[in-house]
């Protein structure tokens, strides 16, 4: 299969539904297949991405994480991901309204590919995450030429 035929799997860890339907729809717009898996909390990321590794499933070609969600916070499921050898590779991109420096920092150095802070302004966000997607995907890049 040629990368331009191939669906890009892109795993969202969010709490927010809105945040998740954003990310849906600024994917939509784009001329790459991509499928989205959807975790709503830490928990159930750790459980699901643990057990798609274990079962040898098609890894992600990224990851979207929030950082404050219920149960098991996205720094915690950061460490977790890198702990993974099959997942230690994957480009994660946190998405968070926090301000502190110090959980930017933490998650640089948990390997976060980047940080993103969610903006107020909606096409801002949409923006923001299109950009993301084709600068961490190569798949995406060949979509978008």
């Amino acid at each position: 299969m040629s990368p331009e035929q191939r669906t890009l799997r892109i795993v969202v860890i969010e709490d927010n539904t809105p945040d998740v339907m954003l990310i849906r729809e600024t994917l939509s717009g784009s001329a790459m297949p991509y499928e989205i898996v959807h975790f709503k909390d830490g928990a159930e990321a750790i459980s699901g991405l643990t057990d798609a590794s274990a079962k040898q499933e098609p890894l992600p070609d990224l990851i979207m994480l929030d950082l404050n969600m219920p149960k098991v916070d996205g720094l915690q499921v950061l460490q977790a991901i890198q702990k993974l050898d099959s997942l230690a590779h994957v480009p994660v991109v946190v998405l968070t309204s926090s301000l502190a420096p110090d959980e930017k920092q933490e998650a640089e150095r948990l390997g976060a590919a980047r940080y993103l802070r969610k903006p107020l302004d909606l096409y801002e966000f949409l923006d923001q995450v299109g950009t993301i997607v084709r600068e961490l995907i190569p798949a995406a890049k060949e979509h978008a030429s």
